[in-house]
């Protein structure tokens, strides 16, 4: 069993830094995103998000230690093309991690973005850099996305494959009642099938690749209870 952790720890160690080199080159010539990534990169550079995750999660005593995972920037790059994401946008980010998707949207993208996770260590050290760069335009709330306000979301982001039925549903739930026309994206599943009444209306879906495999991508809109815009509707209801 040891063996097999120490292979696991080695194989996501060599992705990741095979990632890097590849935002790296891809991304290195925009100074409003490089040099927040390669600061935040040096906090972790001893001490991994992967092993920042596993140190809350067993102090919170959960079942499963390993349930941490990053989206590629190159995958949230199609992502962010595939939604139509613009500099007039507000991403809230649930579940933010490591931050290193939020400092990618502000810094390639220019949106606004409010990041929201629970891990405080994850919080400080995102908080520490956009201090430290004198960023304004993301706002960092150590807090549960399902308690804290998206009121003021255009575009809500969640990779979330981890978790359970119940609790997508609550979340399906908080999301339903965002004004029309707010986007959503989840990967690995749709909310709709979560909820009895209609409340989203998925207007892409696509695959991307992430470091343990493909996921769907599912790009949803907020629309009117009582109608379905990818339907014909007319004057007399018909």
């Amino acid at each position: 069993m040891n063996k097999e952790l120490s292979a696991l720890a080695l194989k996501q160690w060599l992705y990741q830094w095979r990632q890097w080199l590849r935002e790296l080159r891809r991304y290195g010539g925009r100074p409003r995103f490089l040099f927040p990534w390669l600061w935040l990169k040096l906090s972790y550079l001893l001490d991994s998000p992967y092993a920042v995750s596993r140190r809350y999660q067993r102090r919170m005593k959960a079942e499963d230690l390993h349930v941490y995972g990053e989206t590629p920037l190159t995958s949230l790059e199609l992502i962010a093309e595939k939604s139509a994401v613009t500099a007039s946008d507000h991403v809230f980010e649930l579940g933010a991690g490591s931050g290193f998707t939020t400092l990618w949207l502000f810094g390639v993208k220019g949106c606004r973005v409010t990041a929201i996770e629970q891990v405080p260590v994850f919080c400080w050290r995102l908080l520490r850099t956009i201090r430290r760069m004198g960023i304004t335009a993301i706002d960092v709330r150590c807090a549960d996305y399902c308690q804290t306000s998206l009121a003021e979301a255009s575009i809500i982001y969640l990779y979330g494959s981890n978790l359970d039925d119940l609790a997508v549903t609550e979340l399906a739930g908080r999301l339903a009642v965002l004004p029309v026309g707010v986007k959503i994206i989840t990967v690995s599943y749709a909310l709709q099938p979560y909820l009895q009444t209609p409340a989203f209306i998925v207007t892409d879906q696509f695959t991307v690749p992430f470091a343990w495999g493909e996921a769907e991508v599912f790009i949803q809109v907020r629309t009117d209870d009582e109608t379905d815009p990818a339907l014909p509707h007319d004057q007399n209801g018909s």
